[in-house]
């Protein structure tokens, strides 16, 4: 059985930090459906188009929430994309010792089909990793998803939520899920 969100580390950590990573998401969201696209023709698994930088939160955002975290350390394409989407966007921010690390993740499908096969694609191969748990976030939607994984001692916190043609993820590591690594909500 799945630990829901309160069997872990009482839970309202995690709460704040899929909550912030969920409104991080929209925001990212509804600023990639502003973009036009245009792009070349190309392979069949890797988009050839990197979406604008300005689809992804920029450093203040990231900072207002994680004080911590310090730099943007790259940005390109999401080479973890699921499925063929026509263009990626994939921004790493750290904190400066390099032991805190966010990812957001925004990825552009042909139509809202697509989108949604690689969505639940991308859903079906997370819950297959060594040591992953899916958080219950019924308030969230059925459209979004949070997990924990834990390999040794480093805990990767992770969301994904679809919206139409797009998946925007956010990834946290170095993050313990307990109540004092974020400020309170």
């Amino acid at each position: 059985m799945s630990p829901g969100i309160n069997d872990m580390h009482d839970g309202s950590q995690l709460r704040r930090v899929a909550a912030l990573l969920i409104a991080m998401i929209w925001t990212v969201s509804l600023a990639a459906h502003g973009q036009s696209q245009s792009h070349t023709t190309g392979s069949a698994r890797t988009p050839d188009f990197v979406l604008p930088r300005n689809v992804v939160v920029p450093l203040s955002v990231v900072k207002s929430s994680f004080s911590e975290i310090a730099q943007e350390t790259s940005t390109g394409q999401n080479l973890t994309a699921v499925g063929n989407p026509k263009a990626t966007r994939s921004v790493i921010y750290t904190n400066s010792a390099g032991s805190k690390k966010m990812t957001i993740t925004v990825d552009q499908y042909a139509n809202s089909s697509d989108a949604s096969s690689a969505y639940h694609e991308a859903v079906q191969k997370s819950k297959t990793v060594p040591g992953f748990k899916p958080v219950s976030t019924p308030d969230l939607g059925p459209h979004a998803f949070i997990g924990t994984m834990t390999q040794g001692a480093e805990t990767h916190i992770g969301v994904g939520a679809l919206e139409g043609t797009l998946i925007v993820g956010a990834t946290l590591v170095g993050y313990d899920p307990t109540p004092g690594n974020t400020a309170s909500s």
